[in-house]
């Protein structure tokens, strides 16, 4: 696979294409999609998380909000820099289950007061999923097409399962714990402009120490951006891949581009911001 971008005018009109029809696996950008569902399902984001998950799975639901969760303000931590996990990842081993997941994480002490700090967490996701789930009686994979691939109409997009990429053979999509949408980058620029998501950066928390990459870095409901609101999508990176979809209100545009890489998280950011500039979309 080569370097995969699309480019959207205002309109939704493809300004630039290179392998845009390549489906790849989106790994964070998923966290947006989950943030939709959310929106569209729970009235109240206020609400605490436990009144879906019960304490054997989140032992302090009942003072975490659906709104922390979905800023990464919530105080939960993450998996990625697990001794264990990564080990077992490393091995080719298969997922683990909810219950491992949760109890290396979500039954962890919190790193922060909930709404008193500031930490990316996946399994803050995870549930997020979870409520998606028991709120509509729908598996996620159901929810992606139903709520998402087909409002968009952006067929590529779909829930991972198993082994899903050739150049990831030991890989299994249940490492990423909060599931894993895969979708072309065209498909993936229609829903990241769509007022759908436009309306989850109307609230931004700061991100303190997000590096020289990231000034006035922000966080919205499920959406990465800056508090200036210059831009706002989404980045993500596992094994084999490196993504990002910004789209940049003031001209309407907006930018996907994602790599077969095995680097730095960061490197179809910095691709997407060149683009970026380049058609003169900032």
């Amino acid at each position: 696979m080569n370097r995969a971008v699309c480019i959207l005018d205002q309109n939704g009109v493809v300004l630039h294409s290179e392998n845009s029809e390549t489906a790849t696996p989106l790994y964070s950008i998923t966290k947006t999609m989950i943030a939709v569902l959310v929106v569209d399902l729970v009235s109240d984001l206020r609400r605490a998380a436990g009144d879906w998950l019960d304490k054997n799975w989140l032992p302090r639901g009942g003072e975490i909000s659906i709104f922390q969760l979905l800023t990464h303000t919530s105080g939960l931590t993450d998996y990625g820099g697990l001794a264990a996990y990564q080990t077992a990842v490393a091995a080719g081993d298969d997922p683990w289950n909810d219950r491992q997941y949760a109890d290396q994480t979500l039954c962890q002490p919190l790193l922060f007061e909930p709404g008193e700090g500031w930490a990316y967490s996946n399994p803050g996701f995870w549930v997020l999923k979870r409520v998606c789930e028991l709120e509509s009686g729908k598996e996620f994979a159901s929810l992606v097409q139903e709520q998402i691939a087909s409002r968009f109409n952006a067929p590529s997009l779909h829930v991972a399962s198993g082994l899903f990429s050739d150049r990831l053979p030991t890989y299994q999509a249940g490492w990423v714990w909060h599931g894993l949408v895969c979708g072309n980058a065209r498909d993936t620029a229609r829903f990241m402009a769509s007022n759908l998501v436009s309306r989850l950066n109307k609230t931004l928390v700061a991100v303190p120490n997000a590096g020289p990459l990231y000034p006035n870095a922000a966080y919205g409901l499920g959406v990465m951006g800056d508090l200036s609101g210059t831009n706002y999508g989404h980045n993500g990176s596992g094994p084999g891949f490196s993504t990002s979809c910004f789209h940049f209100p003031g001209t309407r545009r907006t930018v996907s581009c994602f790599l077969p890489y095995d680097g730095p998280e960061d490197a179809a950011y910095m691709q997407m911001q060149t683009l970026a500039k380049k058609f003169g979309l900032t």
